[in-house]
């Protein structure tokens, strides 16, 4: 039997699922994570990461050692035919076994499990921020993904972080008064004026900063000016990498995705709402979608094209029905 890997690895973990030629996933399993490859340490952390992963996937789906058809990671912070992927691909291949292995960022295969496959733009709003697309005629686009200093506009650490900074400026006096001071430290586990220095302190990392988002979130649902003015302004920069990667694509009209699950888009009509009236301005052909599948089903995908394999409609339906069972029968040890 001819089977397929597809891998999600970033900064929060590294998710990997096994399938089988007619989409049936067979197991999915969890590790820690496999970014910054040229860090110290970095290779180490991701040859971990892929044979954990890899390793739990296959323990779910009863199978030992294989040698994959197709293998494709969407790898954080790592593209095509750079030295980042030229050394992913070494530790891929002191791993595991694979006739053919493809490398991508993390964006390639979040936009082919949101949309199927099919073409299309997906927004990509968690910790950090990005677009990508790609058109029927195989031009592909991208825009955002800068990191948080250089980028990652209508990202969660943006909002979380301008959502400290509107509170530290209400409580100087210099900017308006807003619920966020009080709730922010309550969510926080400190004061908001110790915020700032935690961060820099190394105490509380992006991820935190990020999940502050779901504050300002809640603010705004419930008519907090100030709440509301930053949920808007990051749905306005999140339609303009949209537009951006729309403008760079033959685009006649076709659907942007949003995502992930549980990131920024998590707080529902309080950004999907300013989203798609921003990108009805920028890039009216454009039509919100929400996403149909997770990365890593969107890897397996991948892969299994990569292959020469058609994507038909019953390969589309079996993956998402397996999918759902083997993610709720995952075994805890699995995941990260």
């Amino acid at each position: 039997m001819d089977y397929f890997l597809g891998v999600d690895g970033g900064a929060s973990g590294t998710a990997c699922a096994v399938a089988s030629a007619d989409g049936a996933v067979l197991g999915i399993g969890h590790a820690g994570p496999s970014n910054h490859i040229l860090a110290p340490g970095g290779r180490e952390r991701a040859r971990a990461a892929v044979r954990d992963g890899v390793g739990h996937a296959l323990a779910a789906a009863g199978l030992g050692h294989v040698k994959f058809r197709a293998a494709q990671f969407g790898m954080t912070g790592i593209t095509r035919d750079t030295e980042q992927a030229r050394v992913f691909a070494e530790v891929v291949r002191e791993t595991l076994e694979a006739a053919l292995v493809r490398i991508e960022n993390d964006a390639v295969i979040a936009r082919a499990g949101a949309l199927a496959g099919r073409p299309g733009v997906i927004v990509i709003a968690g910790t950090g921020s990005v677009a990508y697309g790609e058109d029927p005629h195989g031009g592909r686009a991208r825009a955002g993904g800068w990191g948080y200093i250089f980028g990652d506009d209508g990202s969660g650490f943006s909002i979380g972080c301008g959502g400290v900074r509107a509170a530290l400026h209400a409580r100087d006096g210099t900017g308006e008064p807003t619920v966020l001071g009080e709730r922010l430290g309550d969510a926080a586990g400190m004061p908001a004026a110790d915020i700032p220095m935690a961060f820099y302190e190394g105490r509380i990392d992006r991820s935190r900063i990020a999940a502050l988002s779901r504050v300002v979130a809640r603010a705004a649902e419930e008519h907090d000016a100030v709440g509301r003015r930053l949920m808007e302004e990051a749905a306005a920069a999140l339609a303009r990498l949209a537009a951006a990667v729309i403008a760079k694509l033959r685009w006649p009209d076709g659907p942007v995705a949003v995502g992930p699950v549980g990131g920024v888009f998590e707080a529902g009509r309080t950004i999907l709402r300013p989203l798609g009236e921003a990108l009805a301005r920028t890039a009216p052909a454009a039509i919100l979608v929400p996403p149909r599948l997770e990365p890593a089903a969107g890897a397996v995908l991948l892969s299994m094209r990569a292959a020469g394999l058609p994507l038909s409609p019953a390969v589309l339906a079996l993956l998402a029905a397996t999918w759902e069972l083997r993610l709720v029968g995952a075994p805890a040890g699995g995941r990260a």
